[in-house]
């Protein structure tokens, strides 16, 4: 009997590494592990990029340690649209820090990064997987309308779902912590840069699951004016109301819209706002530019 269990552990080890591991970390209540990246991978740098820290969730985890990266379509669509001149990235929900990673590996035009991300967990692993980028600035608060200590709500299962929405919690375990906001205003998003940075095009990302409509449309023009490129998630859940025509006059601003999956084809502004009128909690990434 114990030569078959051996031989059992041994076939699952050696078949499905990745789900044995999480097997062994869920009965030793390992909560994060800490993967060498493959040299290939757009996570990889070397002289301080070898290594990253991941939270054992069911969604980043499993993804990264089968493929190496995370949402390389963010990387591929922002390399082929990033300004012609130095600029520099806004990150609001940063997480771990696996995209703003990616992009400053691959794009040295990117002068330097603003990480937003208010979870204490979340932040000291992007602290971590950012340590050898020093242009890199990281801010623990999430982005919104208001200055103040709200309530943030985690996903039991899901380390990138993270939200001060509540509605972003459908039908998951969740647990809520308090969290410090910031308001979505240009001089208070760029000052942790560097006087002679603050200039420069801007790229950017934001994924709040469910707050990324109203932080965009809080925005003045004269922001958006600046930014030549982007990615934003758009969350089919019960929001907080947003200014709907803001919204479409800033999308408005950029000829080269994609609606993930669809890469490939242009969005008209129309669909993208009836996508956004759902309430189905799927969510997809929309991609702009200024070509």
């Amino acid at each position: 009997m114990k030569s078959l269990r051996r031989l059992l552990l041994e076939g699952l080890v050696s078949e499905r590494p990745r789900r044995a591991l999480q097997l062994s970390c869920e009965r030793l209540g390992v909560c994060g592990v800490r993967m060498r990246v493959p040299q290939d991978s757009p996570l990889f740098a070397p002289q301080g990029g070898e290594i990253i820290d991941l939270p054992l969730d069911e969604v980043i985890a499993p993804y990264v340690l089968d493929h190496g990266q995370w949402q390389s379509e963010e990387l591929n669509f922002l390399a082929a649209h990033l300004p012609e001149r130095r600029c520099v990235l806004i990150d609001v929900g940063a997480n771990i820090g696996l995209i703003t990673r990616q992009l400053l590996h691959r794009l040295p035009t990117i002068a330097a990064a603003v990480c937003y991300e208010p979870h204490p967990g979340n932040f000291q692993l992007l602290a971590r997987n950012l340590s050898h980028l020093p242009q890199c600035h990281l801010v623990q608060a999430a982005v919104g309308t208001a200055e103040g200590e709200l309530i943030f709500y985690e996903d039991k299962h899901n380390a990138g779902n993270y939200s001060l929405n509540l509605s972003a919690m459908r039908n998951t375990e969740y647990r809520t912590s308090v969290v410090h906001c910031i308001p979505a205003m240009e001089a208070q998003l760029l000052a942790p840069l560097d006087e002679q940075l603050r200039p420069l095009p801007m790229i950017w990302k934001s994924d709040t699951q469910g707050l990324d409509e109203l932080i965009m449309a809080t925005l003045p023009d004269e922001f958006w004016a600046r930014v030549h490129c982007g990615v934003m998630e758009i969350s089919r859940v019960d929001r907080p109301p947003f200014d709907r025509a803001r919204l479409r006059s800033i999308l408005a601003m950029y000829p080269i819209r994609r609606l993930g999956p669809e890469l490939d084809r242009n969005a008209s502004v129309d669909e993208i706002l009836a996508y956004a009128e759902g309430n189905d909690h799927q969510h997809c990434d929309l991609f702009f530019a200024r070509g």
